[in-house]
């Protein structure tokens, strides 16, 4: 169980960087289409971190994350964008795991979906509780499973 695949459950694939970044920045981009609303979009784009199950100090293996939210809105509702995500992901391939309310003190609206096929994930909140005079948003984390760098990458 020392190999890679023993440790991850797959052989990871080996993937450039970008094409894996490119790829989840696609699916955000996609997330945000079904969601049917307008508004302001955190610029953060997709990033190359850690697998630390395999390479924890960041050297040969990688997986991709993308943390993003919308708020906002000057189209649609929050709500909306939800209920558009719970009909969006099964007619795409994607698995919703999970579709209910946080185990947080606001228990809000949360899904998480997988999509088997390409081995993304994602979780999806909609914070319509938040303390003080913070505006209601929706987060969205699209995460990759982990890939092995080619050769002469270097990822630190």
């Amino acid at each position: 169980m020392n190999s890679d695949s023993g440790k991850l459950g797959y052989e990871p694939e080996v993937r450039a960087v970008e094409p894996a970044e490119d790829e989840v920045n696609a699916i955000s981009s996609q997330l945000l289409d079904w969601m049917g609303v307008k508004g302001k979009v955190t610029e953060s784009g997709a990033m190359a971190g850690t697998c630390d199950a395999v390479d924890p100090d960041f050297q040969t293996h990688y997986s991709v994350e993308h943390p993003w939210s919308v708020y906002d809105l000057t189209s649609g509702t929050f709500e909306q964008a939800m209920q558009n995500l719970r009909e969006k992901l099964p007619q795409n391939g994607w698995e919703i795991t999970s579709d209910g309310l946080t185990k947080s003190q606001a228990r809000n609206p949360e899904i998480v979906a997988v999509n088997r096929e390409t081995h993304h994930g994602v979780r999806i909140e909609w914070a319509r509780s938040r303390s003080g005079k913070l505006p209601k948003l929706i987060t969205v984390d699209v995460g990759s499973r982990c890939y092995k760098a080619p050769k002469g990458t270097k990822l630190g």
